[in-house]
């Protein structure tokens, strides 16, 4: 509708996850390197945080795209299922067979043997996300724990990344979550948008869908409304942004200025449409240079594993050379 009159070919602002729209600001960036970091290790438990709409799902796409090659990789979207049902769905995510008489302890079985299978094969790891695991019973939560225990020597059989809203990580601050949250290695949170990050945001997927000149479709006081309005939540932005070139496009309004986003923002408020999650934190500069002293840790720390590991296989391949020559 508003594509030419705004010089775009398609639509930059959908609101369903895109990998050729994804952003990768500072704290998605942390989030991916400590989940990438977490996935080399092999460790059995990842935690990754954040408000609804700060981009958890688009995260899920672009590892699903990454890691599908060498990696077996399960999804449940739909984690509002008690300790019962739980095990079930990771068997059949994860095309494994299931027990005639599916109970939690012979579906427990029944999945590590599938899994030991694969690790036998020396093929592919498995990785399983768990969406909108703040939604997990406490039963449910045990099963997971359970099966982050799964074992082949020191090697653990499956990585599980929990995904979930930002009240998940206080929930798990309770003594009854100790034994879970021992399990959780890495953690990341993802934070809302700065206001430079915003702009950013904007122009880089204003581009995206064809823009020659960003500037030329919203100008610099319409994306701090947008920053104002949006509270640096992507989703939202994604919103404003889709409401305000309709708006401006309808009232023939090239470039959209802050009024527009102002009138449509105002309109998506009074309708209760534009809503914001009770927590409001975005992490300052000096924050950020924390989480980032944190990762150049967590990076030094991986490159010394990779170094053993390396001149472990070095050893190996002259071993078996000296097998060979005899």
């Amino acid at each position: 509708m508003y594509l030419e009159f705004y010089g775009l070919k398609e639509k930059p602002f959908n609101i369903l996850p895109d990998p050729e729209y994804f952003y990768l600001s500072p704290w998605h960036q942390q989030a991916i390197t400590h989940i990438d970091y977490g996935l080399m290790n092999g460790d059995s438990l990842i935690l990754l945080t954040g408000d609804a709409g700060t981009g958890k799902t688009s995260i899920i796409y672009k590892l699903v795209m990454e890691y599908s090659e060498d990696t077996i990789v399960g999804v449940i979207f739909n984690s509002s299922v008690g300790s019962d049902h739980i095990v079930e769905m990771i068997l059949t995510e994860l095309e494994a067979e299931m027990p005639e008489n599916p109970t939690p302890a012979s579906c427990l079985d029944a999945l590590q043997e599938h899994l030991l299978k694969i690790y036998t094969k020396g093929e592919k790891k498995v990785l399983l996300i768990l969406d909108e695991a703040q939604n997990l019973s406490d039963g449910a939560l045990e099963q997971v724990r359970m099966i982050s225990n799964l074992q082949a020597g020191k090697d653990n059989l499956i990585s599980i990344l929990m995904v979930g809203q930002s009240g998940f990580r206080d929930r798990l601050r309770k003594a009854r979550y100790s034994q879970i949250v021992q399990r959780i290695v890495v953690s990341a949170h993802l934070s809302r948008l700065r206001e430079q990050e915003v702009q950013e945001y904007v122009y880089y997927r204003l581009r995206q869908g064809g823009a020659e000149d960003p500037f030329a479709i919203f100008t610099e006081g319409a994306v701090a409304k947008i920053n104002e309005y949006s509270h640096g939540i992507p989703r939202n932005i994604n919103v404003i942004c889709e409401g305000a070139l309709i708006f401006g496009f309808a009232d023939d309004i090239r470039p959209v200025t802050a009024e527009v986003v102002e009138t449509f923002a105002q309109e998506r408020i009074s309708d209760g449409l534009l809503t914001v999650p009770e927590r409001s934190e975005r992490y300052k500069d000096e924050d950020l240079g924390l989480y980032v002293e944190e990762l150049e840790k967590r990076v030094t720390s991986l490159e010394s594993s990779v170094g053993i590991v390396k001149r472990t296989l070095v050893k190996i391949i002259k071993k078996l050379k000296r097998v060979t020559a005899k």
